[in-house]
Formats: structure tokens, sequence, C-alpha cells
């Protein structure tokens, strides 16, 4: 199934109140390893993903999960800790084209230009740029400059092959109370080359972080993200989902329109930062299969309020249920 066919398929249960069932995309976390250390990074219990311990997939058995998967969407997105130290990553992005899915790698990008063949393999690149300027970006990243400068020289790298080797590049950054200017500059960034921009405010475990609730800073740096959008800017999301995090918005979260998945292959149910239940994709036979197992053992989704303001459960989530919006989307899905 593709994404358009599945979202279509998925509108009867989304604007009467259900949960939709099929997936848009699939995000696999290919590995839980990473040489930095984010203050952001961690799931909905608060441990930072580098310290979780999940097996990772030879090729051969990515091979088999992403098979079952590609019965199911036809977009995945790729991501950790940190993508780039898998070794194989090239291996399993020539398996994930083989198959035909549509690729979003998301990555800090270090030692991305001596692997330029990922790019040829990417349909869409995110790199998480959280600051421009190395010093701050250090901070940030918990890393002296000169591993900073290396995140930088990923960004100049994918900048300057770009339109060569026909990757899409999104900047993907989290908006923390200490980084709002420098968020600001990565927009700049954005709107300068043309780039896709997307920003989350930072959560802690569940919940965004309290010093952005109601904080005017980040209030006017969203609303300049809603203005960019209006005005033909390429942000992802719908105008909902940016309202929705400039005002900390309560909304109906639809987890399996994005399922999530760790390393080994196991699904998390309903998602990635409240998991009740954990169910092997592959030895279940399909993704279907493997939802209705851990329905079976953990019961309904929760409704989790205006917690969990992450765009890839938010934006995917409104954007289902925002039909007329998501019209205007149709330039990110060709």
């Amino acid at each position: 199934m593709g994404f358009v066919a599945n979202y279509l398929r998925n509108l009867p249960a989304a604007l009467t109140g259900r949960q939709p069932a099929r997936p848009l995309f699939f995000s696999w976390y290919v590995t839980h390893r990473c040489a930095l250390a984010c203050g952001y990074c961690s799931d909905g219990e608060g441990r930072p993903f580098k310290e979780l311990r999940s097996a990772e997939l030879s090729l051969p058995e990515a091979e088999r999960l992403l098979t079952l998967l590609r019965r199911e969407a036809d977009t995945l997105d790729l991501t950790g800790g940190e993508p780039l130290i898998r070794e194989d990553l090239e291996g399993l992005l020539g398996i994930a084209r083989r198959l035909g899915f549509r690729i979003a790698l998301n990555t800090k990008g270090i030692g991305l230009p001596d692997r330029p063949e990922l790019l040829r393999l990417t349909d869409v690149l995110a790199l998480s740029v959280d600051s421009l300027d190395p010093t701050r970006l250090s901070g940030i990243i918990g890393r002296p400059p000169e591993v900073a400068r290396q995140v930088l020289a990923a960004l100049d790298f994918a900048l300057a092959e770009r339109k060569r080797l026909k990757v899409r590049l999104v900047l993907a950054a989290v908006a923390m109370p200490g980084n709002l200017d420098d968020v600001e500059q990565v927009v700049d960034l954005a709107e300068r080359h043309g780039l896709g921009l997307h920003v989350s405010p930072q959560n802690v475990g569940t919940d965004v972080h309290p010093d952005l609730r109601g904080n005017p800073r980040w209030a006017r740096l969203a609303q300049r993200l809603v203005e960019a959008k209006a005005r033909g800017v390429d942000v992802l999301g719908v105008p909902e989902y940016l309202r929705g995090i400039r005002d900390m918005a309560r909304y109906r979260c639809m987890p399996f329109l994005m399922p999530t998945l760790r390393p080994d292959g196991r699904a998390c149910y309903p998602c990635l930062d409240f998991v009740k239940a954990e169910v092997d994709v592959l030895a279940s036979g399909s993704w279907s299969a493997a939802l209705a197992q851990a329905r079976a053992q953990a019961g309904p989704v929760p409704d989790c309020g205006d917690r969990c303001q992450i765009f890839c459960h938010m934006a995917p989530s409104l954007l289902q249920q925002h039909p007329l919006s998501a019209l205007g989307e149709l330039r990110h899905w060709s």
C-alpha cells in the first residue's frame, strides 16, 4: 500500500473518532548506539536512547522485516540512536530501495562526507541541527567543539551535494528554552536555501519542557513557522500542527499512522514514548498481526491530552484529521 492510498483508507476512522490502523510510514530505530550526549535525547521515561539495550538485525533479518513492512506502507523513516554508526547502513538503505520504499534518513551526519553513497540511496535527508555555532552546538550535543564542527561539516556537504545527488534536505531542530535564538538562525538558513524544515519543542519524558509552556519567545518562534508556511516556505506539518505546537494544544494522537520499531524489529505499542507492549514483527509474520497481538495484550490507546508535542506523533495525527489541509502537503508525497 502507498502513502496516499492508506491516508484515504484511514479517513473514515479518523473522521469518526476511531483509531486508524493503516500506517502512513514506519519509523525504524536501526540502532540505539550514539557517540553524542544531546540533552534532549530521551524516550518516554527520560532515558537517553543510547542507554537502551537492543540487538540489531543483520542484513538478512532486516530484509525479512522490511519485506513485511513494505506490504503495509511505502515510506520508511530510518533513525536512531545515530544511524551512521551502523557500518552496514548503505546495505540497509539498498535493501529498502530495492523493495520500493521512499526513504527518510534522520541523522546528525557525522562522517557523512566520507559516505556519499548514503545520499544517493536516500530520498529525504533530515539533518538534526540545533545551532549553527560550533561552541553552542558543542554544549547541546555534550561533546567538544571539534565534534560539533563535524555536524556542521555534514550540513555543508549536504548543501553542496543535494542537487547533484537528488536528495531532499530537511533541517530538523529541537527547540529548547536555551537555544531559541539558535533555532531562529536554522530557520533563516532553511529559508535562504529553500530547504525543508521542521521544529519540535523539547520534551521531558512524555511532556513538553515546562519552560516552553507560556514562553513568549517560543510562541514568537512558532508563530514565525506558521507565517512562513503560509508564505510557501517548506515547513513540514499542516498548519494545525504548527499552531498546535505554538499553543501546546490538546490533540487526538493516532500512533498507528507511524508505528515505531526498535533495532531488533520489536514494535512499540501504542508508541515509543508510552510503551504498554512490545511485539516482534518478524515472529508475528506481519505488521497487522503484530498490532492485533499488542492490542490484545495492552488494550486501547490512552488519551495523552496535551502531552507529547513531538513532530513524529503530532504531525501525522493532525495531517490525517485535516484532509483539506493535507492537500497542501501533496508535494511532500510525490
